[in-house]
């Protein structure tokens, strides 16, 4: 599936939906090396952003 965007400093693009999907499971992946970043930078433990690890602990409530 061809999807189709404008960005205001970048024009428009037409690319694959799947290629959009990948974009933001990468860019959600810079956020959280960035909070865990953060944390250890204040001072604190790092912690586990690995969706699979939120998982195991919800499984515990």
């Amino acid at each position: 599936m061809v999807m189709r965007s404008e960005h205001p400093n970048f024009g428009r693009l037409e690319t694959q939906l799947s290629e959009l999907v990948q974009h933001v499971v990468n860019h959600g992946t810079y956020h959280r090396g960035n909070f865990t970043t953060m944390l250890r930078q204040l001072g604190h433990q790092g912690a586990s952003t690995d969706y699979i690890f939120y998982l195991y602990e919800m499984d515990k409530e």
